[in-house]
């Protein structure tokens, strides 16, 4: 089965790298199915009684601002992760060898007159990454790259003195970007508001990330449509991958079956 044989191979690795992407990729799905489901409310009329879908700007609450290790810009949250440079026989491939999360509760603004609050811990945060820096042959780490990680038990250079090939990334929230919220919610005691005769008692949502698939709270500086057009990429891709494989072990299959004759 001479012909048949690669086909049936290479149809059953591609069918299993498929079914394996698109296995990865439900939870995006049924993600991406909750986004298209939930409408937009105005902060000021969400009822902070359960999922709510806000959007908005970024305003630092009065926990302020972190400055983040890499480039040292302020945000409210922000993930560093550094790579090295690895080899493993013809192959070479970028490792991490370290990643950290740092975030401070936040505001969102919307213009309808009330401003939510965002607590970012446990959020599936959604943000592109951004290559701040690298160190390498005749290329040392920056001085504030190298204390960031002799504090973390790292370095940048071999046992024997030779610079590793490194990269610093960073994905972050600053002030004043747009932001998209879906999460849980609930009204909390806000400022006093006046409605038009006296002041009276406020209340402000606060959103936050709970246990179980309907208790993510997920956090971008995308557009929804953006937001929704990423979350089924991979999804696709798996189904396409594992629809090829498919067609090659059917094509293998015809082959062996004219072989037999």
């Amino acid at each position: 089965m001479p012909a048949a044989g690669p086909l049936l191979i290479i149809g059953a690795i591609l069918f299993i790298i498929g079914l394996i992407v698109t296995l990865a990729n439900l939870k995006n799905v049924k993600r991406r199915k909750r986004i298209i489901a939930t409408p937009t409310s105005p902060i000021a009329q969400a009822p902070g009684n359960g999922l709510v879908e806000i959007k908005g700007r970024v305003v630092p609450s009065e926990q302020g601002v972190l400055q983040t290790p890499f480039s040292g810009r302020h945000a409210v949250w922000c993930r560093v992760q550094v790579q090295e440079l690895r080899s493993s026989g013809r192959n070479r491939y970028w490792h991490t060898i370290h990643t950290e999360v740092d975030a401070r509760p936040f505001l969102v603004e919307d213009g309808s007159g009330q401003h939510a609050r965002v607590m970012p811990a446990g959020a599936n945060v959604i943000l592109d990454k951004h290559n701040v820096a690298s160190s390498g042959t005749f290329n040392d780490a920056a001085p504030h790259l190298e204390a960031f990680l002799q504090t973390r038990g790292l370095k940048s250079t071999s046992w024997i003195g030779f610079n590793k090939s490194m990269r610093y990334e960073e994905e972050i929230l600053v002030p004043g970007d747009a932001l998209y919220a879906l999460g849980p919610s609930q009204r909390q005691p806000g400022p006093p508001v006046n409605d038009g005769y006296r002041m009276v008692p406020g209340s402000q949502l606060v959103m936050f990330h709970a246990q179980g698939p309907e208790g993510e709270l997920l956090l971008t500086n995308k557009t929804e449509e953006q937001l929704v057009s990423k979350l089924l990429t991979g999804f696709i891709i798996g189904c396409v991958i594992g629809g090829i494989g498919l067609l090659l072990g059917f094509g293998g299959f015809l082959a062996a079956v004219i072989e037999m004759f």
